[in-house]
């Protein structure tokens, strides 16, 4: 299953099965794409959050983060002697509940996951993976949080050392004076480390849109079943909003455009308008 010194002192089942990860920008939709899975089958954790994110593993992964991004050799030699017990607690606690014997698949969702990739591809060097992609306009208008802690700020920036960024202090009052801005950069960091991890994984990740999948969710749930290697499984498809495709439409076009002033290249990249409307 795992190798590498990090892998050896984990002291993870042998007979885990790889699992399928899932990662993207938060509020990019993945609570439909987590619930397609869970309706297949998938064990997507003991203990989610109501977007689907696994509760017990989040810990470990802000500790890869605050302590290790983005130079995770040590932690791949074995020089961190926190890190391989805080692994096996943390699965065991996600896969409380699962049966190892019967063996479905299992996985989890945790839209950071990329951040920690070495330290997951090392324990788990045939997993499967799913990047979920979403127009950068919506979501830079779908708040979530700002860069307040060594955590965030690594996820934003790419580094801890940085205490304010654009002429806007770090702090929650900063992010709610401007959180499309905020939510903007986090989209740019986020979709760009992630979309070159999944050109790095080649063949082990697929990458979904989230268009793609409320506008046809059946077509969508087939391409994705094949990737996994589940065949063709059919599920009814969870409840769809497709009024949430667009919401940036709903905003002022000065803060339109003040959001493609940071993301339009990469919007364009990967294949999405880069209009004000």
């Amino acid at each position: 299953m795992a190798s590498g010194a990090l892998a050896e002192q984990s002291l993870l089942p042998r007979d885990l099965s790889p699992p399928i990860v899932v990662f993207c920008k938060s509020h990019s939709g993945s609570r439909l794409l987590v619930e397609m899975l869970q309706r297949a089958g998938i064990f997507m954790g003991a203990h989610c959050s109501g977007s689907g994110d696994s509760w017990d593993l989040a810990p470990l992964l802000r500790y890869l983060v605050i302590r290790h991004y983005p130079d995770y050799r040590a932690a791949l030699a074995g020089g961190d002697e926190l890190l391989a017990p805080m692994i096996a607690a943390a699965f065991a606690r996600h896969l409380d509940g699962y049966d190892r014997k019967d063996a479905p698949p299992w996985g989890w969702k945790l839209c950071e996951s990329a951040y920690a990739m070495p330290v997951i591809s090392a324990l788990f060097p045939q997993a499967r993976y799913i990047h979920l992609l979403r127009d950068g306009r919506d979501v830079a208008f779908s708040n979530h949080t700002g860069p307040v802690d060594a955590y965030w700020r690594k996820i934003f920036f790419g580094h801890a050392d940085i205490e304010s960024w654009h002429g806007m202090s770090l702090n929650g009052s900063g992010y709610r004076r401007r959180p499309h801005l905020f939510n903007a950069q986090h989209w740019l960091s986020s979709v760009s480390l992630g979309h070159r991890t999944a050109l790095e994984l080649g063949a082990r990740c697929l990458e979904l849109r989230y268009e793609d999948l409320i506008q046809d969710p059946r077509a969508s749930a087939a391409r994705l079943f094949a990737f996994l290697g589940l065949g063709n499984r059919e599920i009814t498809p969870p409840p769809i909003h497709l009024s949430s495709a667009g919401r940036f439409r709903r905003q002022p076009l000065r803060k339109v455009r003040e959001v493609l002033g940071l993301i339009a290249p990469l919007q364009q990249a990967l294949g999405y308008p880069a209009s004000e409307t």
